[in-house]
């Protein structure tokens, strides 16, 4: 793997619900956070991987006809159960101790909010990606979560 994906984290998906207004919106948040040091994921049911992520308005700026856009700091962090490789373990076996990177990325989303708007996090869900056979080992893991942007007060 690249090392220039060595603990970052991209964005797959940002996708509105149906029914949201302008000061009023949901959306569905896909992100890919690839594990610092490009470590391999043990994918076992002994240790779940997980995720929880927080949301920071950065900033709100005007894109003309009464839009605005909100920059949306997402930062958190994700857990999981390294893989642990070499012959003394068959190649197959999880590291003892639970890792935990940190995760970052701005999103520019609209509102309609001359104000700092609030936003209510979702529930995260974390799942590996891109698992291969044998060993069951990846350093990509997908990140699910969703948010709501309300008009600040």
């Amino acid at each position: 793997m690249a090392d220039y994906i060595n603990g970052q984290t991209y964005l797959n998906s940002l996708v509105p619900v149906a029914g949201g207004t302008a000061t009023n919106a949901s959306y569905v948040l896909n992100l890919t956070h690839y594990t610092c040091g490009n470590r391999k994921v043990c994918v076992s049911g002994a240790f779940p991987i997980s995720a929880n992520l927080a949301y920071q308005v950065l900033r709100i700026y005007s894109v003309g006809n009464n839009v605005f856009n909100a920059d949306i700091l997402v930062s958190g962090t994700v857990t999981y159960m390294p893989h642990r490789s070499g012959s003394n373990y068959g190649g197959c076996a999880c590291a003892p101790c639970p890792i935990t990177d940190n995760v970052w990325t701005v999103l520019s989303v609209p509102v309609s909010s001359a104000d700092t708007p609030t936003i209510t996090a979702g529930i995260c869900q974390c799942t590996p990606t891109d698992v291969r056979d044998c060993c069951n080992v990846t350093n990509a893991l997908s990140i699910t979560t969703s948010f709501n942007v309300a008009a600040g007060a």
